[in-house]
């Protein structure tokens, strides 16, 4: 009997250990995956602070590239240990049901409960009975001394069943390769601005003017306008939006230059249509897009 007891109390402290564990590997879990957010929107407000300052110079242009690549670290951190984080409460829940149900019989008569009902095997064969009836009755008494000891296998639900079984969602397609590729080697970059600094790694000494990467061009400047060619005239991004109408331009000269007639009412008059949205002078009457 106290062999029994004893077990029963190992089996106890093994699933309070088992739990203070797992709750202490979800906390670490939730803090790491926050800091690391953080660590992200950091990397974003200096990239805002950046452009503030000096608009997209070199500094905001490294600054861009820092805060793409841990955006794409960050997604995968977080995935692999939200994975982590629901294998982890789906263990909280079984060792919370396997705790709840083998302490809930436990009370303050627990010794004297299992004083009663343990039988040993000489009490068992001393009174083990002729008639079928009896038989029976022994029977089912020497299987309920048995003590739950939490490890008894239960009968689980289909649907408890198809919730340990993990479900693929969505499988995630292949990345398209880069679409602009460096005309001096095989590297590739998915927008201009990383492709423009990067040709300077191909000069020893960088130079004034840098060549257009794209064939049959011909067009050369500096870093910075150099850029802004490959957006409009190349890659076609237009990454700037008025903050008065959805309007987007490849530069910010541009945005500025367009916001700026906003704040002029009396000479400049924006066209109606969803399709046009141009500015036109109120000295001309209409937007031109009417009279094509």
């Amino acid at each position: 009997m106290t062999e029994v007891m004893e077990g029963q109390e190992d089996d106890e402290g093994q699933d309070e250990e088992n739990l203070t564990s797992l709750k202490d590997e979800e906390i670490i879990l939730v803090q790491n995956v926050k800091e690391s957010t953080r660590n992200l929107m950091d990397h974003e407000k200096l990239l805002q602070d950046l452009e503030v300052e000096g608009g997209q110079n070199q500094n905001w242009h490294e600054q861009f590239e820092n805060v793409m690549n841990y955006r794409a670290v960050h997604k995968k951190y977080k995935e692999s240990k939200e994975m982590r984080l629901k294998a982890i409460r789906h263990k909280l829940r079984i060792e919370y049901g396997r705790v709840s149900g083998t302490v809930s019989g436990a009370g303050t008569g627990k010794k004297k409960v299992l004083k009663e009902k343990f039988i040993t095997k000489e009490d068992i064969r001393d009174a083990e009975p002729s008639s079928p009836k009896a038989s029976f009755a022994s029977k089912r008494k020497r299987y309920e001394s048995v003590v739950d000891c939490g490890l008894i296998p239960k009968k689980i639900s289909q649907m408890e069943k198809d919730a340990m079984v993990p479900t693929v969602l969505k499988k995630e397609d292949d990345s398209p390769p880069n679409p602009y590729q460096c005309n001096f080697c095989r590297l590739s970059f998915t927008s201009a601005a990383p492709l423009v600094i990067h040709l300077e790694k191909h000069y020893a000494k960088v130079p004034e003017k840098l060549e257009c990467p794209f064939s049959n061009c011909g067009f050369s400047a500096n870093e910075e306008n150099l850029t802004r060619h490959v957006r409009a005239k190349h890659t076609k991004e237009q990454l700037f939006t008025c903050s008065s109408c959805p309007i987007k331009f490849h530069t910010m000269h541009a945005k500025m230059s367009h916001e700026k007639k906003h704040s002029q009412p009396t000479v400049w008059a924006q066209c109606g249509k969803t399709a046009c949205l141009r500015f036109y002078q109120l000295a001309k009457g209409s937007c031109r897009c009417g009279k094509k």
